[in-house]
């Protein structure tokens, strides 16, 4: 890849500070990453399709409203877990979330698949495929959710 192609990159997805798995698995405990600088440490970066793809992570083990700053943040597919939705209907919820989550991101250009399927026994697996600005094919495995019933 070319300087011009990272820097397109770059323009087109945004960049953050990377943040990760506290534990492998525990998608809910993340925290900064630091490196060691010219200065000292400094935050580790995250740009281009890997700061989209970390900027979806967070928003969808985030609950939808939980932000008093930006109450649009959020992934609402968590109350398909919790409300009373019968179990045929929750991960076609989850679907949805999912995909309204993916809408509101100006950096998604079109969703391309989104897959809820059983895994063992009251889990599902929570994959999306789409395509971000610039024409990069992504793909979030979201992990395993349980569900009653």
């Amino acid at each position: 890849m070319t300087n011009d192609d990272t820097d397109r990159r770059r323009r087109l997805l945004g960049w953050g500070v990377a943040s990760a798995e506290i534990a492998p698995g525990a998608a809910l405990a993340r925290d900064v990453v630091l490196v060691a600088g010219p200065g000292g440490l400094d935050f580790a970066r995250v740009e281009g399709l890997d700061a989209l793809a970390q900027d979806l992570t967070v928003a969808m083990t985030t609950a939808r409203g939980s932000d008093p700053f930006n109450t649009t943040f959020g992934f609402d597919g968590l109350n398909a877990l919790t409300d009373d939705t019968p179990p045929g209907l929750v991960g076609e919820r989850l679907r949805l979330a999912v995909m309204a989550l993916l809408q509101r991101d100006a950096r998604v250009r079109r969703i391309l698949d989104v897959t809820v399927g059983r895994s063992r026994g009251r889990t599902l697996d929570v994959t999306v495929r789409f395509e971000a600005l610039g024409g990069d094919q992504v793909e979030i495995g979201l992990g395993t959710v349980g569900i009653d019933g």
